[in-house]
């Protein structure tokens, strides 16, 4: 016999073929079509949580090396800023070692030098206490 694969002829084949088989064979059909619907719809979820956790883990991260990235540019703002009022008070060019300490910097010890600049008269009394 010939193969049929006449799309419309199929489609009713396999209508006839369903309405031929017995109740407990369709009710079992219906019970796969059913398991592979609802696996189906589970790796569609499963997915669908993946790339959402994959999207809030991306922009944490990118958040987080933002912020650092912030931080450190506004630290190297701050030594530049000590560094030119440095240079305006006492001359230019500075020591090493005033470029050194500079450079290793917490902000909150640029912040107290740029403090003691104000009443310091040489150049190592902002470096003290």
């Amino acid at each position: 016999m010939a193969q049929l694969t006449h799309t419309p002829v199929m489609t009713v084949l396999q209508s006839l073929e369903q309405m031929s088989q017995t109740k407990e064979e369709r009710l079992r059909a219906l019970a796969r079509e059913r398991a592979v619907w609802d696996y189906n719809t589970e790796i569609q979820v499963a997915e669908e949580r993946g790339e959402q956790r994959g999207l809030e883990k991306g922009m944490e991260k990118g958040l987080q090396q933002g912020m650092q990235k912030g931080l450190e540019k506004g630290i190297q703002a701050m030594q530049t800023l000590l560094r030119t009022l440095i240079e305006a008070r006492f001359g230019q060019p500075l020591p090493d070692w005033v470029l050194s300490r500079l450079r290793a910097a917490t902000p909150e010890q640029l912040q107290q030098w740029g403090i003691s600049l104000t009443q310091a008269q040489r150049l190592e009394d902002i470096f003290e206490g």
